[in-house]
């Protein structure tokens, strides 16, 4: 049996609000789109709850929650609650040391790799991402940077 999501290394060092800039280029690095975001990440019940909320410069403002649900000693498989399109993936997660998760999120249809993102936590305050998307012929689509820092635990 899979140990409970609160004793894994990485996931747990999460828990709390972040707030950053997240900067969407297409496949030659060029920024197509920036915004800033606040995530607010738990763990209930041995799930891991994750709402994702979105400012854009136009004035909207996008919230999208995920449920991660634990599959093995080092990974959550993760799906969204509100987005219809994600039914369409699988999404992934497994943590890497003590200090990094990626994702690995497939169209469910065709099986063909649709992302990849790797979270760096560089300290209790202060994570990294980095997103590559693909198309459905195996190209690179775009890119994605994001910053973030803790607001609070």
């Amino acid at each position: 049996m899979p140990k409970q999501l609160t004793d894994f290394e990485v996931f747990p060092k999460h828990i709390g609000t972040w707030s950053g800039y997240w900067v969407r280029m297409d496949a030659n690095a060029q920024e197509i789109e920036r915004f800033e975001a606040e995530i607010t990440q738990k763990i209930v019940d041995n799930q891991w709850l994750q709402t994702n909320t979105y400012h854009y410069a136009d004035g909207r403002i996008v919230t999208n929650s995920f449920i991660g649900k634990v599959i093995s000693n080092d990974e959550i498989e993760i799906e969204a609650v509100d987005i219809p399109l994600w039914e369409n993936f699988t999404t992934i997660a497994r943590e890497h040391g003590d200090s990094i998760i990626i994702f690995n999120i497939w169209n469910k249809t065709t099986g063909k790799l649709f992302a990849t993102e790797m979270i760096n936590l560089i300290n209790n305050e202060n994570k990294c991402r980095t997103s590559q998307s693909f198309t459905e012929e195996g190209k690179l689509k775009g890119l994605m940077l994001i910053v973030e820092k803790r607001i609070s635990s």
